[in-house]
């Protein structure tokens, strides 16, 4: 119930309905038609004119002469003549390509009226506060490897990899230099401040989950990626962080925007959908259900 009230009050409604009441008379008054007898009426207004030279001048980049534009009113004309007619003879129904469009261009037009409401600073604050989580930066480590190939030591290349492992435990503060022990390697030997995501892209998401789960300053291993193995030592760890807003501030307006066009679509539907009895046959899915495969049907 207080979620309906503070609907209620959302002046992002008011606007949807106010906005809905300017479209349709807009509608009416674009359409042109008027009832004389048995005779309809179609006006090619200053505005639609207008609308025609403009698309004309993004096109060709240079406005139509008069034969030009007086071209494109016919086609106009014609448009709307052939529509109007389709319409009468109820060409547009049971036709779901016709029945998608007209609920994109509703939609579209809901998300558009959502989307000139431009929240304060409080409200983005507010978001920013609410999804905290969405914006924090992860984990970054910066960590040295010595590879070992797989494809020409095999057996041998697990034994060297155990072995050197061994040899730096018992020398730990001994000084290393990662590209010179090992295999040769195409990439680098030592990487800064990776977050997890980058990790796996290099070195795939065993290596990334295996790097991350370890304790800094130590060798450990030998760990499995696409290229072989390696030892691997953490140096550097940059914890995980919420940012200041400032530095995200661009990222939560988008997202803030695309959440209030989702919800004055939802709020559309719900109150245009309070006009139908909706009714389901229930029965028939769970008819489909019982014929499923099973693997469908448990999910």
């Amino acid at each position: 119930m207080q979620s309906s009230i503070r609907l209620i009050r959302e002046p992002l409604l008011h606007f949807l309905v106010i906005g809905g009441v300017l479209f349709t008379i807009n509608m009416l008054i674009r359409s042109g038609v008027t009832e004389r007898g048995d005779v309809q009426r179609i006006s090619v207004t200053s505005a639609e004119i207008a609308w025609l030279e403009k698309n004309f001048r993004a096109r060709w980049l240079r406005s139509p002469t008069e034969t030009e534009l007086r071209g494109l009113v016919d086609d106009f004309v014609r448009r709307e003549v052939l529509y109007r007619e389709a319409l009468a003879m109820g060409l547009d129904r049971d036709d779901e390509v016709i029945r998608r469009r007209m609920v994109q261009k509703i939609e579209f037009m809901t998300e558009d009226l959502a989307a000139q409401v431009q929240p304060t600073e409080a409200e983005l604050q507010s978001y920013f506060q609410e999804n905290l989580q969405k914006y924090r930066i992860p984990e970054r480590r910066s960590f040295s490897h010595i590879y070992f190939d797989l494809d020409r030591g095999g057996p041998q290349a697990i034994a060297r990899a155990e072995q050197l492992l061994a040899n730096l435990h018992a020398s730990p503060d001994s000084t290393v230099e990662p590209g010179e022990l090992g295999d040769r390697f195409m990439l680098e030997h030592d990487y800064e401040e990776l977050a997890p995501t980058e990790v796996a892209r290099l070195f795939g998401d065993p290596f990334a989950t295996s790097l991350f789960a370890s304790e800094p300053g130590t060798w450990h291993g030998p760990v499995a990626s696409g290229y072989g193995l390696h030892l691997v030592r953490v140096t550097a760890v940059r914890d995980s962080r919420i940012p200041d807003i400032s530095t995200v501030r661009d990222e939560v307006l988008r997202d803030h925007t695309v959440t209030m066009k989702q919800q004055a679509s939802e709020a559309m539907f719900s109150t245009l959908a309070q006009k139908y009895v909706i009714e389901v046959d229930e029965d028939a899915i769970q008819a489909l259900m019982l014929s499923a495969d099973p693997e469908v049907r448990n999910q």
